[in-house]
């Protein structure tokens, strides 16, 4: 048989002059392309957690660093507010998504044209890439997600070490 593993939406039906199995799967697969992932569809649960990595995270100075965050259950944040900062300075952050994209300002001047979303809120990753890491960059990163009704924080610790080359 010629099922995908993640065929659990899809059905197929063998025709009574359908003897060309590979025409069958054929057809299967392509279903199997166009099914949408339904969780990553579904609006915010009423509470939720962050889940981020349990020790630092170690780049080189002068290298591209992610800061892992993502939301459990899994489900699509970009109605939601994400905002990351450091302890300090959450009225400026590094980043801050709001109203369906990146905002401009308020932000930390550090670093400007050097953060971005790692890409698929719609799956619930909420992850920061840090660009040029510099030695300065080291230390606690608060990743916050929010919602109307429910808020949520996780600390990511980044070390810095050497010169990349």
């Amino acid at each position: 048989m010629c099922l995908p593993s993640s065929a659990s939406l899809i059905y197929y039906t063998k025709y009574p002059n359908d003897e060309d199995n590979l025409g069958l799967c054929l057809r299967v697969l392509i279903l199997a392309a166009l099914t949408v992932d339904i969780r990553a569809a579904q609006p915010a649960p009423e509470m939720f957690t962050l889940t981020v990595p349990d020790g630092p995270i170690s780049t080189l100075s002068g290298s591209s660093v992610s800061l892992l965050c993502h939301v459990s259950p899994l489900f699509n944040v970009e109605p939601l507010e994400v905002r990351w900062y450091r302890y300090s300075d959450f009225h400026t952050p590094a980043l801050l998504y709001k109203d369906h994209k990146i905002q401009e300002a308020p932000l930390d001047p550090r670093y400007k044209g050097r953060v971005s979303l790692t890409g698929g809120l719609e799956g619930g990753n909420v992850s920061l890439r840090l660009e040029r890491v510099t030695l300065e960059d080291r230390g606690e990163y608060v990743c916050s997600v929010s919602s109307e009704q429910w808020y949520e924080k996780a600390t990511v610790s980044l070390t810095v070490n050497g010169k990349w080359l």
